[in-house]
């Protein structure tokens, strides 16, 4: 798995990607969010820009990462994901638990 990262605004933006196009750990993102709250950076976007699936135990840890953030006072959204992906995410209905967005230029300048 490769992660880049990057800011766009107020958001610190992951970039996770991974060559077989799969998410199935997620527990370097988890400790880059950590990383991330104790400096003070509370909003997180999170790409998934080239998988088109996520195993259970990756969406466990994003679930957390979620609940994590929100503590904090912070937002985590998804970004740029792959039409697959979405898919999965609609059908688990975690779209409606954590906001998803076409691209990083309609992340809300003010976060929700």
């Amino acid at each position: 798995m490769k992660i880049e990262t990057y800011e766009h605004g107020v958001y610190q933006i992951v970039k996770v990607q991974d060559d077989d196009h799969t998410i199935n750990n997620l527990s370097e993102l988890r400790d880059l969010i950590v990383g991330y709250l104790k400096r003070g950076k509370i909003h997180i976007a999170v790409s998934f820009c080239d998988a088109s699936y996520i195993y259970s135990g990756a969406v466990s840890i994003l679930i957390n990462c979620f609940r994590m953030v929100e503590e904090h006072g912070g937002s985590l959204c998804i970004i740029e994901p792959d039409p697959g992906l979405f898919e999965i995410l609609e059908t688990l209905n975690i779209n409606n638990v954590i906001k998803v967005y076409v691209s990083a230029a309609y992340l809300p300048q003010v976060p929700e």
